[in-house]
């Protein structure tokens, strides 16, 4: 919008003042309280609003609101019945929550063959964020300790040996396991704390599509969505 509008300093500061109140969900955000957080008068306020298009400051407030809660339902409206077999909001709300609770730990995303490509889009995410996770090798860089850290594994069948084998190691640190799978009753499955079970359909057959990769990551951007809505509330 500084861009577009061509904005000052001054301006630049008002507006970001606003915006920012209008993420942490202040319901009340007067006038003259971002005039005194600015340092700059109201009237600089009204002009900046008539500067972007609006009618004036009430006008304007609206519209980044409904916008701000646009951009919070888009979350919201995933189907998510469309992604798992069973939609387990306590599950995912507790996904959320361990990597809260990790978020100054390094996270480990294990995948292997096509889920790569999910854990290394999840590690770059979580990197937006300002949190350290790791997709490469994760038996040379786990470490245990009194605060052990959370490992999250993507596999479709759940049965892959390296991966059974990685999340024993894991255990045996004491790492909480977290598991995305088409499978609930896999061995990986069994073994984790909480896992998340992607609906995908039939068998995977090479010139078949599948779905569990393009799932997940839907599934990845839904769960970040509550995880953002967590650090928010730490920060308002």
């Amino acid at each position: 919008m500084s861009k577009r509008y061509l904005l000052n300093e001054t301006e630049h500061r008002v507006l970001s003042c606003i915006l920012d109140a209008v993420e942490r969900g202040d319901t009340k955000i007067s006038i003259r309280t971002v005039a005194q957080q600015s340092y700059v008068s109201t009237t600089t306020i009204i002009k900046l609003a008539k500067k972007l298009g609006y009618q004036g400051y009430s006008d304007m407030m609206f519209s980044l609101r409904r916008h701000a809660e646009e951009e919070r339902d888009a979350a919201a409206g995933i189907d998510l019945s469309s992604i798992l077999e069973t939609v387990d909001t306590a599950c995912i709300d507790a996904f959320a929550d361990e990597l809260l609770r990790c978020r100054n730990r390094c996270i480990f995303i294990v995948g292997l063959g096509f889920s790569t490509i999910a854990s290394s889009y999840f590690m770059r995410r979580l990197a937006t964020l300002g949190i350290l996770a790791y997709d490469g090798s994760p038996v040379d860089m786990m470490r245990g300790g009194e605060q052990p850290s959370l490992t999250i594994f993507l596999s479709r069948s759940g049965e892959t040996r390296d991966l059974v084998d990685i999340a024993l190691h894991a255990k045996s640190l004491n790492h909480r396991l977290y598991t995305i799978t088409a499978h609930g009753d896999s061995t990986l499955a069994r073994m984790s704390d909480n896992r998340l079970v992607i609906r995908t359909g039939g068998p995977v057959a090479y010139n078949v599509p599948d779905f569990f990769i393009g799932r997940t990551i839907i599934l990845f951007e839904y769960i970040l969505s509550r995880l953002v809505d967590r650090l928010q509330q730490e920060t308002s």
